[in-house]
């Protein structure tokens, strides 16, 4: 169901895109790939000038290529725009390299504040970076729900999953605690 109609008369001011896509690729390796845009309506004041209307403050991208279990082999981040200019934005890009080795699993965004949030990292990667997460469990659902005997990844993730609620008492009874 979409939101019910406005109580008054608007005008379309600014839009972020978020866009997640992921790829299976031929080496058994996934490849999450993601883009967060930011344009404004009308010309918006810039450090360097005026942005006209419908261009992009922001345009950044980011890959990461995780393994069957979800961990993190590979990355790279590219910033197309910013505020400050693609080379000043965009020099944190190699830094992003610190998120190999993480497992997208629980405490997945807490390792991208960790080592990558205030100045270590870009606040509008980071924010992509953090809904790429859940993309990539997406992608990986059958991967990552194989074995019978491990406890689905998605309990206690949310609250119609909660351990003890009756989503799990139908649906994963071995994993209900009341």
């Amino acid at each position: 169901m979409p939101l019910p109609e406005p109580a008054c008369a608007r005008e379309p001011s600014h839009q972020r895109s978020i866009t997640v896509r992921a790829y299976a690729r031929s080496d058994g390796l996934w490849d999450i790939e993601g883009h967060l845009s930011d344009a404004w309506n009308e010309p918006v004041p810039m450090a360097a000038g005026l942005l006209p209307a419908g261009q992009p403050m922001h345009s950044m991208w980011l890959r990461l290529t995780v393994d069957r279990s979800a961990t993190i082999v590979g990355v790279q981040a590219v910033t197309e725009a910013g505020p400050y200019g693609r080379e000043v934005c965009g020099a944190i890009a190699p830094d992003y390299a610190k998120l190999v080795g993480v497992r997208i699993t629980r405490g997945y965004r807490d390792a991208i504040r960790r080592l990558l949030g205030r100045t270590a990292g870009c606040t509008h990667v980071n924010e992509l970076a953090g809904a790429m997460g859940s993309a990539a469990l997406q992608a990986l659902w059958h991967e990552l729900t194989a074995d019978p005997d491990a406890r689905p990844l998605s309990i206690d993730g949310c609250h119609a999953l909660k351990a003890s609620g009756p989503q799990v008492a139908t649906f994963f009874p071995r994993w209900y605690t009341p």
